[in-house]
């Protein structure tokens, strides 16, 4: 089967992307009109009309908008303004990749696996260094959101399966959480991007997994929190996930989280993609020039003050 459209860190092959938009009934030539339709709206948005975009990146968010122009519009939208009011975890890129000599994944690992399960992509993420001083808000968001940016233009899926291993995780990481940027992080991932989350696999439970699920419940989607399932070990992620589909930290035959992380950096230091990631820094609005008033709504709301004795 040949690997067309897609990026060494996210291939997919021609059936997978035939099937996907199978399951969803699109045809080539409705799925153009959709994508001229979009397009034609975004270039007439005062606050976004300069910013950077193209027909990749309009048809996988119109996927993850299950096929809707209005929803695909809201998103858009969405996105672009949530990326413009967190330039903490967008503009900051620039430095890391321009500098060889920065590491950009230091104390935490993550992997998008390199086949596709039933048309979905399985993420892992795991904190490496148990010693919570090493934890960094900005690196974990400021990477995922690269990752993203790729995604968006590289990958074609129905959705995600992430697993997340606590091993290493301590009262000192949640602790260092900063509850303002992680806000701003879902916002851009969870309703600016949008891809479905199907399954989440939280390996190795503990003591403080109840508090890091009261933490998570404060930002995504009730939805969301009802597909996630709990293990106390690897083996028992089999049942839901084959081998095959696995890094070999877990007895798959994936490339280790080690192997990743060294392919993700050599990768996003390629001439290409570094530039591509760069160049995604203009994708934000311009909120001075948005119709109408605009209120910052990625800090309404509080934060419940989590119960750690």
């Amino acid at each position: 089967m040949n690997i067309t459209e897609s990026h060494p860190i996210y291939p997919y092959t021609d059936e997978e992307k035939m099937q996907i938009r199978k399951e969803f009934g699109i045809k080539d030539n409705i799925l153009e009109e959709d994508i001229d339709s979009i397009l034609e709206w975004f270039y007439k948005q005062p606050h976004l009309a300069k910013a950077p975009i193209n027909r990749e990146f309009v048809e996988r968010m119109f996927i993850f908008s299950k096929c809707s122009r209005e929803r695909t519009k809201k998103k858009v939208d969405h996105f672009y303004r949530c990326r413009s009011l967190a330039p903490e975890l967008i503009q900051t890129r620039k430095k890391v990749l321009l500098e060889p000599d920065t590491e950009l994944w230091t104390f935490y690992r993550q992997a998008a696996i390199l086949k596709l399960f039933n048309g979905k992509r399985i993420s892992v993420f795991k904190i490496n260094d148990p010693d919570p001083s090493s934890f960094s808000n900005e690196e974990v968001y400021r990477n995922t959101i690269m990752l993203g940016d790729l995604r968006l233009q590289f990958d074609y899926v129905l959705g995600d399966i992430w697993i997340l291993d606590l091993k290493n995780v301590t009262l000192g990481h949640l602790l260092r959480v900063n509850a303002t940027l992680i806000q701003k992080f879902v916002n851009i991932v969870q309703d600016g991007i949008g891809i479905k989350l199907f399954e989440v696999h939280v390996l190795n439970t503990n003591s403080l997994t109840q508090h890091l699920m009261a933490l998570f419940k404060q930002f995504i989607k009730p939805k969301t929190f009802e597909r996630i399932m709990f293990h106390d070990n690897d083996v028992d992620l089999l049942k839901y996930i084959p081998k095959t589909h696995l890094p070999k930290d877990y007895g798959g035959e994936q490339p280790s989280l080690e192997e990743f992380k060294d392919m993700y950096t050599k990768e996003l230091r390629e001439d290409i993609t570094r530039n591509y990631l760069i160049e995604c820094c203009e994708h934000i609005s311009n909120e001075a020039m948005r119709p109408g008033d605009f209120k910052e709504e990625y800090l309404v709301g509080s934060f419940k003050k989590l119960d750690l004795d």
